[in-house]
């Protein structure tokens, strides 16, 4: 589907408001939440992390004490009703993998042994928690309250260009039977538009991959050789491509490259960074 990222900003719906439990930030969707799923992408706000990593750090690659992490997931888990050991984490590689998880599965990632690569999952089973890290990287969120299935990913800019978000609804209408016209879809928060500054030859490969020529701004002076990828409007377009409707999907309309109170930003501050984490989960 071709498209128009300016007409995609301006017709799509943002959606995204802060909650504050226990000093923890999290960032929701009110159609989500009216859906009735639990979900959130988190802030760095509420955690145990020294700096540079202050203070919900929920990375598991950084170099910073397994401990303090555990406890961040644990504080998390405490202040939003999450069960800890039902916490499951990807173990991402910036790729297209997505498992389909069950309650065995719950804690993989976090209390339990990992996974092997992978940067999605989807389920139909509300005894585990699909969890994603962020740090720039977007998330995409699916729900299907039809077959009451769900589905989470994590967006880098190359799962993005692999259509990671597109393969997420494919792989709910495979296993469940869901059927993307009833889909709700959220897009987590990013880097944004104006800060995601690559070379102007991956720029092009975007324009090509979705059909969208406006989905990068030309650098000037300096840095006539670079250009500016819109991500959100990748995410748009391929969740469209997948048959998800446009009114069926909202936006968490934040970078986090500039808002560095709220967000970590591995272009910001290199690996001296934490890391956000999506989650989401079926009630029973």
């Amino acid at each position: 589907m071709s498209g128009s990222a300016k007409a995609l900003a301006e017709s799509v719906r943002y959606d995204d408001r802060l909650l504050m439990n226990e000093g923890v930030g999290v960032i929701v969707s009110e159609r989500l939440s009216a859906e009735n799923v639990v979900h959130g992408f988190t802030t760095r706000l509420g955690g145990v992390s020294p700096a540079p990593f202050d203070s919900l750090d929920l990375g598991t690659t950084r170099p910073e004490p397994w401990e303090n992490i555990i406890a961040n997931y644990r504080i998390l888990a405490g202040a939003y009703g999450l069960d800890f050991d039902k916490l499951t984490l990807v173990r991402h590689e910036h790729g297209d993998n997505i498992l389909k998880l069950t309650a065995e599965d719950a804690g993989r990632g976090i209390s339990r042994e990992p996974f092997g690569f992978c940067d999605g999952f989807v389920t139909n089973d509300p005894g585990v928690t699909l969890m994603t890290c962020h740090a720039d990287c977007s998330a995409f969120f699916l729900y299907d309250p039809v077959t009451r299935s769900i589905g989470l990913a994590h967006a880098g800019w190359k799962g993005m260009k692999k259509r990671i978000g597109q393969k997420l609804a494919q792989r709910l209408e495979k296993e469940y039977g869901a059927d993307p016209s009833d889909m709700v879809a959220v897009v987590g928060p990013c880097i944004c538009e104006k800060c995601f500054e690559v070379e102007r030859a991956l720029a092009e490969s975007f324009a090509l991959e979705f059909d969208c020529p406006d989905i990068f701004t030309e650098g000037f002076g300096e840095k006539a050789d670079k250009a500016y990828v819109s991500l959100r409007a990748a995410a748009l377009i391929q969740l469209m491509d997948a048959g998800v409707p446009l009114g069926n999907i909202s936006v968490m309309r934040h970078c986090t490259l500039e808002e560095s109170d709220l967000f970590f930003s591995y272009r910001r501050e290199g690996k001296r960074t934490g890391s956000m984490a999506a989650f989401l989960r079926l009630n029973k």
